[in-house]
């Protein structure tokens, strides 16, 4: 009979309240026995922090801790930038949609520190391109709640440096019937904060560009945008403004962010027009969001006709493609990358649904 595999080391105390879980420099353990699982592996190692006492295993550090269903979560990832539907990808892997639904939230979760991890090089990188700047519209919950997804994308290497989600209010042709509805739930349940699209592009555009470096910013002529970057202090903005009306070929300097709201729209079935697969609440649109974020930068060649380098390659955020399953690798701590603001608030899952009732925010010990 073979021996088991001798585990990795542990490479810090995953207990956050420990003086080793940052810098485990002369950090000591010790084996503290194993325990058995009826999935691979089946033999997992047990350790003991020699500083704070708390006991751990091998699968602290993985991805899959505490999951029932660990052969999943790879796959779900594929799906869920496939372009299908929670309830679809429950079907075709006979699982019940909750599964389904918790499975891709810890996505979610784990792609926002993924992503997280790589915003200083993208940050410092930055300058090297003109930036492109525009928003998706989208809705959850119903069509009387719509958001936009704020975009900020490279335009010579189409790298997606982050996103926000605005609540907005709907606009549009209404008949009196719709005109009814809407003031309806707008005196029961409220409506969206006067000024919340302008905080959140000036969120976003502090927490992704370097400040002091001169920066060419491409967008359309939206009134929003002129405003936000005037108030922005420290930085060197060249604004340069297209019409929205103009063809979305490739000449057209928008055509990074078109490109890829076109694409978002093919791969996530919550965006798609005329759907019944919308997301309905606005953090379960963020989720499916940061995952498509990821996959769009490391996974996905930057070029559908021509394949080859992913946008982060051709930026210079990582030196050669990523898998589905080098994404999934090691569980990443949020405690080791002190989040602060609207990442945290995206994390901790405290993005409120107005039309929702006894939305719980993120407070799992286990599933991180």
């Amino acid at each position: 009979m073979s021996k088991p595999p001798t585990p990795d080391p542990p490479p810090f105390c995953p207990n956050s309240n420990c003086n080793f879980h940052l810098d485990p420099k002369g950090w000591h353990y010790k084996r503290a026995g194993f325990f058995l699982r009826i999935r691979a592996p089946f033999r997992v190692q047990r350790f003991r922090c020699a500083s704070c006492h708390r006991s751990f295993s091998s699968q602290t550090f993985t991805a899959t801790y505490w999951l029932r269903r660990p052969d999943l979560l790879e796959t779900v990832l594929r799906l869920e930038v496939g372009g299908s539907g929670h309830r679809q990808i429950a079907r075709s892997l006979d699982v019940s949609h909750a599964t389904i639904q918790h499975l891709v939230e810890r996505l979610g979760r784990h792609c926002l520190l993924f992503h997280e991890r790589l915003r200083p090089r993208a940050r410092q990188l930055a300058p090297t391109e003109d930036i492109v700047l525009d928003g998706l519209g989208g809705f959850a919950g119903g069509q009387y709640w719509p958001f936009e997804l704020n975009n900020l994308i490279g335009a010579r290497s189409y790298y997606s440096h982050d996103f926000t989600l605005t609540e907005r209010r709907r606009a549009g042709r209404k008949t009196a019937e719709q005109k009814r509805r809407r003031a309806a739930y707008e005196k029961q349940l409220g409506r969206p904060a006067p000024g919340v699209h302008r905080r959140d592009i000036l969120d976003l555009l502090e927490s992704s560009l370097p400040k002091g470096v001169p920066l060419t910013i491409r967008s359309d002529e939206h009134k929003t945008y002129p405003w936000v970057l005037k108030r922005l202090q420290d930085y060197e903005f060249n604004h340069e403004t297209t019409h929205s009306k103009l063809p979305r070929t490739p000449s057209n300097p928008l055509f990074p962010i078109n490109a890829h709201h076109g694409f978002l729209r093919h791969s996530a079935a919550n965006l798609k027009r005329e759907t019944i697969a919308f997301s309905k609440r606005n953090q379960a649109a963020i989720y499916r969001q940061a995952i498509f974020q990821v996959w769009r930068n490391c996974v996905k060649s930057a070029s559908e006709r021509r394949p080859g380098t992913t946008p982060a390659q051709r930026l210079g955020v990582l030196q050669r493609r990523l898998k589905m399953g080098e994404i999934l690798s090691r569980r990443i701590f949020p405690s080791r990358l002190r989040l602060t603001g609207r990442v945290a608030t995206y994390y901790g899952g405290e993005v409120v649904s107005r039309f929702c009732r006894g939305e719980t925010k993120h407070s799992l010990r286990y599933g991180y």
